[in-house]
């Protein structure tokens, strides 16, 4: 992951991108250097990001996803030490955003396009 955001602006930055994002699909990947990669969820909509400042919780990243109560993730980063906007190689443009943690592990959570119904032939 490159460019990443100063902490300062990590909280701004976040509210930026959830309001941005609001709803769009998602894949919720989790990077383990053990364990490997692994996907979490897949299309479920985005609901937010924010950065815990404050309180027993402080330093973790909390990613919301869901469309109703029976979809519903919540995913906590703990001890997040860097925040990447991802960006797509082939368009340039807003991709997602990549977390690493105090070990290491890295959470990537990617904007997905869903697919198109076929056209009347």
């Amino acid at each position: 992951m490159a460019g990443f955001i100063e902490q300062n602006r990590w909280q701004d930055f976040l509210n930026d991108f959830s309001k941005r994002n609001q709803f769009r699909a998602t894949r919720l990947e989790i990077v383990d250097s053990e364990a490997g990669a692994g996907e979490e969820e897949e299309f479920l909509p985005l609901v937010g990001v924010s950065f815990e400042r404050k309180g027993g919780e402080a330093g973790s990243v909390v990613v919301l996803l869901g469309d109703d109560a029976e979809r519903h993730v919540e995913h906590r980063i703990e001890h997040v030490q860097r925040i990447a906007p991802l960006v797509g190689e082939d368009t340039g443009l807003e991709a997602g955003l990549g977390f690493e943690d105090a070990e290491g592990a890295k959470t990537l959570l990617l904007l997905e396009d869903l697919p198109e119904l076929p056209e009347n032939t």
